[in-house]
């Protein structure tokens, strides 16, 4: 990771399996008033590991890449979901690559811009520029997150009811389950399945929420119902099978 231009700006990752191909396009960013965090990869694997730890902007991609290439990454960012479920549109593409050959291909995966090699600083910053004003667009037309404040030691942790991926039973509290860790929050889960289901959460069972947002299997199974989420398989009730089957029909 090279050091934050603007604590504001676009966070990029440049994915280019050729050394000097991403020294110079992080030279390039380094003096890109519009680049925020910098980070590098050395191929299409590498990035993913990058894209499920960070929040990204804009990928700088290569094509021609050993294993992996950079289309197929951009088919794989384009068809999975969203590392933030409240962010439908992802990280945006932006090829640059010495092949023109592949842009029409590149256009269909919906890449923001196409950049030929060797990369001009002007028009570089045109592409930061459409995708600053997608990024602005995307968040203007978003609505506001809703949090919970929740103590964690002698702090106040504000966490998005989107980052919660499945709420436990704890007694007089319930434990929040996200990518960042878990939180007690004095509430029974009785209440919290009553007030979240708005903003759409199930019951699954009388000890367990589940975000609908964050379900990535259903399996069915020796007449069991079972509902993953990253990091856990969680048992549906008998009795809340139609509901949870209805809510998850409604939500595809």
């Amino acid at each position: 990771m090279d050091a934050t231009v603007n604590p504001q700006g676009l966070s990029i990752l440049v994915v280019d399996d050729e050394p000097l191909a991403l020294s110079q396009m992080t030279w390039l960013l380094g003096s890109e008033p519009q680049a925020g965090e910098v980070f590098t990869a050395p191929d299409a694997r590498s990035a993913e590991q990058v894209l499920q730890r960070r929040r990204i902007d804009v990928v700088l991609l290569d094509i021609h890449m050993p294993g992996m290439s950079g289309l197929a990454l951009a088919r794989r960012l384009r068809d999975l979901p969203a590392a933030e479920p409240q962010d439908e549109s992802g990280p945006q593409v932006i090829f640059v690559t010495a092949d023109a050959h592949p842009a029409v291909e590149a256009f269909e995966l919906e890449a923001r811009d196409y950049l030929l090699k060797p990369v001009r600083a002007e028009r570089l910053a045109e592409a930061l520029r459409r995708a600053s004003a997608a990024r602005d667009a995307a968040t203007q037309d978003r609505p506001e997150a809703v949090r919970v404040s929740v103590l964690q030691g002698d702090s106040t942790v504000l966490v998005n009811l989107h980052d919660i991926r499945w709420v436990q039973a704890h007694g007089d509290y319930a434990r929040l389950h996200t990518q960042a860790g878990t939180y007690l929050l004095r509430s029974p889960l009785a209440e919290l399945a009553e007030a979240w289901q708005e903003h759409g959460f199930i019951r699954t069972h009388r000890s367990s929420l589940v975000n609908v947002l964050h379900v990535q299997r259903v399996t069915r199974r020796q007449g069991r119902m079972l509902i993953e989420v990253p990091g856990a398989e969680l048992e549906v009730s008998r009795r809340l099978m139609p509901q949870v089957r209805e809510r998850l029909e409604l939500g595809r």
